[in-house]
């Protein structure tokens, strides 16, 4: 790990203090490196190496971002070719924690709602940095896309039931009625596991997936689902959380209720294409097919406080 404390101090002059800094390993889908000055509680910097491709452009997300939501989008440092190709790109470390460690004191609906609350605020002032550059806003044929989702998806005729394949063609043809909607970028995968909560702040973390679907409603959607997919315990239904993370993004965004369904769909079957072919989330696709038959058969489960 002290070849990690030497990069940073290569590449970053001044951000670590004299003394001993630490440094703790990350192990998500891409591993990150969190660094700390001697006796701090929040990281100076977190440092990833990967392919330069994706991590240019995280670091220019985070440069165009980060000025219009600091605090809740990191400063980036630096992103530099390193050694045989692979690169490193290197952001401010954010307070706060993960929300699991919080988890343990929510105990009633109440507690959930106002963390969902805090998360949403994040996610519309998120929205709204996205807004400010232009080349990240625009018009989207939402039922085209729920089409295009739903072949990627069936590729194999076998996916979908013909249930759900008449629900998408019903809901398609409702979005379509609708006309190109406006929207900006997408995180992509805005969830529980992507924020960091703090006393005063709720940042938003890994945009490897931002810009992805221009579809509206996709990360409310993204932020309720995981709720029951953080199998914490929470007293919260889907359909309690769906009300909980949507009703504010659905007047930011102009959709009518109308559109829900469709929406979600789309969002179900984007989400299940990204799983594809990759072992580590079979059983996440799984869970997402089941929930896709679920809104087919009773769109209630996850809509009933929305009426149509």
């Amino acid at each position: 790990m002290q070849a990690i404390v030497s990069l940073v101090d290569e590449l970053v002059p001044g951000l670590l203090l004299r003394g001993d800094a630490s440094v703790a390993l990350v192990c998500t889908t891409r591993p990150k490196y969190l660094v700390f000055n001697k006796q701090a509680r929040q990281p100076a910097c977190v440092v990833e190496f990967g392919p330069a491709e994706r991590l240019v452009r995280v670091d220019g997300i985070l440069s165009e971002l980060h000025p219009r939501f600091p605090g809740g989008i990191a400063r980036p440092l630096c992103c530099t070719s390193w050694r045989n190709g692979t690169y490193v790109q290197i952001q401010e470390g954010l307070a706060g924690m993960p929300w699991f460690r919080l988890s343990d004191g929510l105990a009633s609906p109440a507690d959930w709602r106002a963390m969902l609350d805090r998360a949403v605020a994040a996610m519309l002032r998120l929205h709204g940095a996205t807004r400010d550059v232009p080349a990240w806003s625009g018009r989207v044929l939402a039922g085209v896309e729920l089409r295009r989702q739903a072949r990627l998806c069936n590729r194999d005729d076998s996916a979908l039931s013909d249930r759900v394949r008449e629900r998408i063609l019903t809901w398609s043809h409702e979005l379509d009625a609708a006309g190109p909607m406006p929207s900006c970028w997408q995180h992509g995968d805005f969830s529980l596991n992507n924020l960091l909560v703090a006393e005063e702040t709720v940042s938003v973390i890994d945009f490897d997936e931002f810009g992805g679907t221009l579809v509206p409603l996709h990360d409310a959607f993204g932020l309720a689902l995981s709720v029951p997919l953080s199998q914490n315990g929470c007293p919260l239904s889907p359909a309690d959380a769906v009300a909980q993370c949507v009703e504010s993004a659905r007047q930011d965004e102009a959709v009518h209720p109308a559109h829900l369904p469709g929406l979600l769909m789309h969002h179900l079957l984007w989400r299940i294409n990204q799983c594809d072919g990759l072992d580590r989330r079979a059983a996440l696709r799984h869970i997402l097919l089941g929930w896709v038959a679920d809104l087919a058969d009773r769109p209630e489960t996850f809509l009933s406080s929305f009426g149509r």
